[in-house]
């Protein structure tokens, strides 16, 4: 049995970025809470009357809750545990901090190297662009976003010999889609690692 989020991971996710088969597939399917209703309705359990109530009711109850959410309000104290507080109130050395930068330069050639997808493979459209806005930012030094930094980062680290290793949610795509570490095409199963190309 294969469990799926018809829409992904939330309403900014695209599920086929890393999923692009098993999404085509999805996209013919019938959501299995419309064929209970049709079973519910054939079979004389329920009326459309009756489902139309019900799913009034929800959304109004989801409606409701979310006009709310627009203007609750909470102390970011209820949520702090002591775990947490412990980590803030440790006094960190500073002194013993290394610099660790690199140059323009090695950023700028790591960075043309992690932005290039292969011409000649079929990749998602929207990834398409982010490489590309990708590659514009380094390259000119403005708009350099979160999963652009990183990808730099791990890429230099990488490219001076040391070992990168990411864990926790979805680490190939980023919980929030903006990682892209490993890149799939569209039309055939298989990925492609920009990153990879750090180091020959």
């Amino acid at each position: 049995m294969i469990g799926y989020r018809k829409f992904g991971h939330n309403e900014l996710d695209q599920p086929s970025f890393t999923q692009p088969m098993m999404y085509k597939q999805v996209e013919k399917m019938t959501p299995v809470a419309r064929i209970y209703e049709q079973e519910l309705l054939d079979n004389g359990t329920t009326n459309p009357e009756q489902v139309a109530r019900m799913k009034k009711k929800i959304n109004d109850k989801l409606e409701e809750a979310y006009q709310k959410s627009k203007t609750y309000s909470f102390k970011a104290e209820d949520w702090v545990t002591q775990e947490w507080q412990e980590v803030i109130e440790q006094n960190l050395d500073k002194d013993s901090a290394k610099l660790s930068g690199v140059d323009k330069s090695a950023l700028e050639e790591v960075g043309s190297t992690i932005t290039t997808l292969p011409a000649e493979k079929n990749f998602h459209r929207l990834v398409r662009k982010i490489f590309e806005a990708r590659k514009l930012s380094i390259e000119s030094g403005k708009g350099i976003d979160w999963g652009t930094a990183e990808a730099l980062a791990f890429a230099t680290l990488i490219k001076e010999g040391y070992d990168v290793r990411i864990s926790g949610q979805d680490v190939e795509r980023g919980t929030f889609s903006h990682r892209h570490a490993h890149v799939f095409y569209q039309d055939t199963d298989g990925r492609y690692i920009p990153i990879n190309n750090t180091v020959p």
